[in-house]
């Protein structure tokens, strides 16, 4: 035992090289309108692929959050997270590994291979990269139009105070070269703000306080008037953004998503970009919210508390609004040779075709100033010794210019660790978080790895790491779902009959 310390909707993912057989006909991928309860996708778990059918792993970039937060909320009110809110990536990208900022590129790759503390015969490939920092005096100036849901269902949990707080925060940085707007929406949607110069606080505060919850949620026509008022004049080679604080949920006026989604991504595709930022508990959309922030080449966040708005919305701003990265995208190309087999852990929504990333007209990620990816992959390696197993490449655009650049990093054997201890901590605190993570969306890949067996995994980290106020949390998160958790593995409740190979079985959601 470890040391004590004082409804979902669902998919599967399968890849036609995998050895998983195929699984039932995906559900719709978007919710039916005016939802009246939680609702969150499942989008399956990545297989275990032979390199010698497939050996290449493509997917775009995702510097989301929100899935982590969510599930940090639910623990928090000791309930179990629905296991179609947990993403992997989202969790691995909710942590700071302090990856050094690149001096002068805007990006640098770091990679790592340790043995797998879980699965025998495999090793953990941790993939990290870091874009490169923009000083907040240097970021470009800012044309913002905070789209408010001021629903009745705002008034449940403190919603629309939180909100009210969060965009409070955002305004003490803005300044005279920046403006904002503000549209709220219930019933229909109201012009609150006319566009405004950022540095006019007095006034633009004022309208926030004045934001009162009522009526129901027309989130269409919020963001078309959000997006009309962005824009009416925007600011050329400037950050042009909306950013819509909601619970997600629509119950009025035109709410089918294809249509929403559509008229987002076209407005992206002229320079208007969105940040989705959700709150609340029941009656919660995380799958529009995330999909918004998805065509609309922006970020989807969750606050469940004034910390995290404070962490997203002011202490990280110009990374929030300043892109140093478009249509972002990572491949890692394996040598069959050396790697028999691979998995990646995540990004299940995210996943490109070899073409796909080879394509100038991919829509994939963006990445602003500053942040961070991380991606691990399980590797089963083949005896032997090589210097090199394979390639890493990254594929973006210039914000501005959208002139395509790439980036390789190799694979190489001097990345390759012989035990867990010889890793760095970046490495060990980003394995937990997986763990933690597919453990809690009940994947089978950790279905032999007991939350004990995480709990020792943590207590294992340095311990200045545990010492640090992210990674302490984590370690009361895992002992709060080891607590909690009373669920039947699906392996277990599904498949009590068969006598399955841990190694090549079906994928299971």
């Amino acid at each position: 035992a470890p040391v004590r310390r004082p409804g979902s909707k669902r998919d599967t993912a399968a890849s036609s090289t995998s050895t998983d057989p195929p699984t039932e006909p995906l559900p719709p991928s978007l919710p039916p309108a005016a939802l009246t309860e939680t609702y969150f996708k499942h989008y399956g778990v990545n297989p275990t692929i032979d390199t010698e059918e497939e050996s290449v792993s493509s997917f775009a970039l995702d510097v989301d959050t929100a899935s982590y937060t969510l599930a940090r909320g639910a623990l928090g009110r000791d309930e179990m997270p629905d296991d179609g809110a947990i993403r992997v990536e989202e969790f691995l990208n909710a942590f700071d590994y302090g990856y050094p900022a690149p001096p002068s590129a805007d990006f640098e790759i770091h990679t790592e291979v340790v043995p797998s503390p879980h699965r025998a015969g495999y090793h953990v490939l941790h993939v990290g990269l870091r874009a490169r920092e923009i000083a907040g005096k240097d970021r470009a100036p800012a044309n913002l139009v905070f789209v408010v849901d001021v629903s009745s269902s705002m008034a449940e949990d403190a919603r629309l105070e939180l909100v009210q707080d969060a965009m409070r925060a955002l305004v003490q940085r803005l300044g005279a070269q920046d403006k904002l707007a503000i549209v709220s929406y219930g019933n229909e949607a109201d012009l609150v703000l006319e566009p405004t110069a950022g540095d006019r606080h007095v006034e633009i505060l004022a309208a926030i306080d004045a934001l009162a919850p009522a009526g129901s949620t027309d989130v269409d026509a919020g963001l078309r008037l959000g997006y009309a008022l962005a824009a009416k004049a925007p600011i050329e080679g400037g950050i042009n953004r909306v950013l819509l604080y909601s619970d997600g949920v629509a119950t009025a006026g035109p709410t089918a998503a294809e249509e929403l989604l559509a008229h987002v991504a076209d407005a992206a595709a002229k320079g208007i970009t969105i940040s989705t930022i959700g709150v609340g508990v029941e009656n919660y959309d995380d799958v529009l919210l995330e999909q918004l922030a998805d065509k609309g080449n922006g970020k989807y966040e969750y606050v469940d508390r004034f910390g995290e708005a404070e962490r997203v919305l002011v202490h990280n701003l110009t990374g929030t609004l300043q892109v140093v990265a478009r249509d972002a995208k990572l491949q890692v190309e394996f040598d069959p040779a050396v790697v028999a087999r691979y998995r990646l852990l995540g990004y299940e929504n995210r996943g490109l075709s070899p073409d796909a990333f080879s394509s100038a007209n991919t829509d994939a990620g963006e990445i602003g100033a500053g942040h961070a990816v991380t991606a691990l992959y399980e590797l089963q390696l083949r005896p032997g010794v090589a210097e090199r197993f394979g390639t890493v490449r990254l594929r973006y655009r210039l914000p501005h210019t959208g002139l395509l650049r790439e980036l390789d990093a190799p694979l190489s054997a001097t990345a390759i660790r012989t035990t867990l201890g010889e890793a760095s901590p970046a490495t060990r605190v980003s394995m937990v978080v997986a763990a933690f993570a597919e453990k809690l969306r009940g994947s089978y890949w950790v279905r032999e790895l007991g939350w004990p067996d995480i709990q020792n995994l943590y207590l294992g980290l340095p311990a200045d790491w545990l010492r640090r106020r992210e990674v302490a949390e984590l370690g009361e998160l895992i002992d709060t779902a080891a607590r909690l958790d009373r669920r039947t593995a699906r392996s277990d409740r599904d498949f009590t009959s068969l006598q399955m190979d841990f190694d090549r079985m079906p994928v299971l959601q």
